[in-house]
């Protein structure tokens, strides 16, 4: 592998991400991942990203280097950056019509990732990534990414302390931060809030929360969920309400919410094609 490095795009709590030009053994542009070596989280990403190849929604990874010195992993660019950016872009909000279509994106993916025993455990706005389209007047394509905090199949739960969890605060399920519980359903509720995030430009739980702790004590030990937008559709409602069942057994899992009519009518979401 040949590149030339061409910018700095930012950091992520593993390194560096840079953009490069590779030369060969194919020019384009990829996003380089870089961590001092070793890195567990850019290794685990390299074990798990190639189980999706050409999988779509889920993004692509064209490669590793490893060395003493350093980990580099090379990733499809995202010239649309995350959807929290996407957010920004709409001016702070998504209309429903567009949210339903990208919702219907995140689940193909998750439905991916799921069926191969992965729990992505950190769905988020940051960790979604765009890609925009060649025809102005088409939606962006989304794709999942970062999964240095996946849970991997047959990886034992191990029992944490309280204020202890993997992922991020505001997109974390009740049993998740209260009891340190890693399954798929955690994926499900990240969802729910993600949508949120979508519908109103603001997190999930937003000013109703003034701390960690009163955050900790709202997801873990309260009755609540997120605030579920007011002007949002009844069919929308009713999916976020499916996503936020505060007990995980009854949480709807990718599988009911691909047929939920929030998302079903979208064409991006090819169900025959899934159930394959």
């Amino acid at each position: 592998m040949e590149f030339i490095e061409v910018k700095n795009l930012g950091r992520g709590s593993h390194g560096v991400v840079e953009l490069v030009k590779m030369t060969k053994p194919v020019p384009m542009l990829l996003a380089v991942k870089s961590s001092p070596s070793p890195s567990s989280s850019l290794q685990k990403e390299f074990r798990i990203l190639p189980q999706f190849l050409g999988l779509p929604n889920i993004v692509q990874c064209h490669g590793a280097l490893f060395s003493s010195k350093y980990d580099k992993l090379f990733l499809e660019y995202a010239s649309g950056r995350s959807l929290k950016d996407l957010i920004k872009k709409y001016g702070g909000k998504i209309p429903e019509p567009d949210v339903r279509h990208y919702t219907a994106m995140i689940l193909q993916g998750l439905f991916y990732i799921h069926r191969k025993g992965y729990v992505h455990c950190d769905i988020k706005p940051h960790n979604i990534l765009v890609y925009p389209s060649d025809e102005s007047c088409s939606r962006s394509t989304l794709k999942l990414a970062d999964f240095g905090l996946a849970k991997e199949p047959g990886e034992r739960e191990t029992k944490v302390s309280r204020g202890c969890f993997r992922g991020t605060a505001r997109y974390m399920s009740p049993e998740s931060v209260r009891l340190g519980e890693i399954t798929a359903a955690l994926d499900i509720w990240s969802l729910g809030c993600v949508v949120v995030m979508m519908m109103t430009g603001e997190p999930p739980w937003g000013s109703s929360v003034t701390d960690w702790y009163d955050l900790e004590e709202k997801i873990g030990w309260s009755t609540d969920t997120p605030d579920i937008p007011g002007d949002m559709s009844a069919a929308g409602k009713d999916f976020l309400n499916k996503c936020f069942h505060r007990d995980p057994r009854q949480r709807w899992t990718v599988e009911k919410l691909i047929w939920h009519p929030f998302v079903f009518q979208s064409p991006l979401l090819a169900v025959n094609h899934l159930l394959d």
